[in-house]
């Protein structure tokens, strides 16, 4: 049996009801569009807010400890530095950012430990030494890590200027053999637009853009063997947009999204990377052991 025709009048409704229809799906996508933005900026926004105060939570931190004139206690991070298993397994040693402590690690020192590596950290003085001194306290802080372990590398972890002062360290050549991984946070290797807010401390006139420091640094090539990998964050205030990429062709960035700078100490997302990277690379050289022998 054939399909009755549409009469003119269902005709004449239909074609003027296709029209509405489409105008009406664009609506509700443009609607459901604009409520995902809205949440993505109060999302940003939040997170923003938090860096915020944790800045100026950081910065009255270090308030108190110049005026007290004092470092640190002694880090809690590693009570007992104990020789590795293997001569292929490497300590890691943490690097702070400008105010922060031995402490600003205890998340990322308790997951690095949990996976079985031996992990400490570096403490200085929050606004005193300069970024070429702190290298040289770095260097240091290397030979008596690798003394006390018996390792013969080191991997380095630095978050804003502790990636700066880890790259300066290298680039004196004064680690040269010693590096297996560098991982950097959030280091202005292009310079920090707040940096400008302390004219009269040194360390804050080598963190802005284009210091004489940051283009020696640029310059300045990764040594063979070391593997270096750059995290950077897209919520990041402090170090914005790609300013914490290094300019070296041979550095792996990974990008990470809703966090900001100081956020990167805790968001297990950043943390997991470290800790599979550094994990991985040690898996790498033990077995490259066990296949030559």
């Amino acid at each position: 049996m054939s399909k009755p025709r549409p009469t003119r009048s269902q005709q004449d409704e239909q074609v003027c009801d296709s029209p509405r229809r489409g105008e009406l799906t664009a609506a509700m996508c443009a609607l459901v569009g604009a409520c995902a933005a809205v949440r993505t900026a109060a999302r940003a926004a939040m997170v923003q807010a938090t860096e915020a105060a944790m800045v100026m939570s950081a910065a009255a931190s270090t308030s108190r400890r110049l005026v007290g004139g004092g470092l640190e206690p002694a880090s809690s991070l590693s009570p007992q530095m104990k020789p590795c298993t293997a001569p292929t397994t490497c300590p890691v040693l943490l690097v702070h950012g400008l105010g922060g402590t031995r402490s600003s690690w205890s998340v990322v020192a308790q997951t690095l430990s949990a996976r079985g590596l031996t992990v400490d950290a570096v403490a200085y003085a929050p606004l005193g030494p300069s970024v070429v001194q702190l290298a040289d306290q770095l260097v240091a802080e290397v030979a008596v890590i690798l003394s006390r372990t018996g390792a013969a590398k080191v991997h380095l972890v630095g978050h804003s200027l502790g990636g700066v002062i880890i790259a300066q360290a290298i680039a004196d050549g004064g680690l040269d053999g010693l590096v297996d991984t560098v991982v950097t946070l959030g280091s202005p290797f292009g310079g920090s637009p707040w940096a400008g807010l302390l004219p009269f401390v040194e360390i804050a006139r080598a963190l802005r853009p284009g210091s004489q420091l940051l283009q020696r640094l640029a310059s300045a090539a990764v040594p063979d063997g070391v593997r270096w990998l750059a995290v950077t964050a897209a919520l990041d205030i402090i170090v914005p947009g790609e300013r914490s990429v290094p300019s070296h062709a041979q550095a792996e960035t990974i990008r990470v999204n809703g966090v900001g700078h100081l956020g990167m100490l805790r968001s297990s997302e950043v943390i997991e990377f470290i800790a599979a990277a550094l994990s991985a690379r040690e898996s790498a050289a033990v077995a490259e052991v066990l296949s030559a022998s």
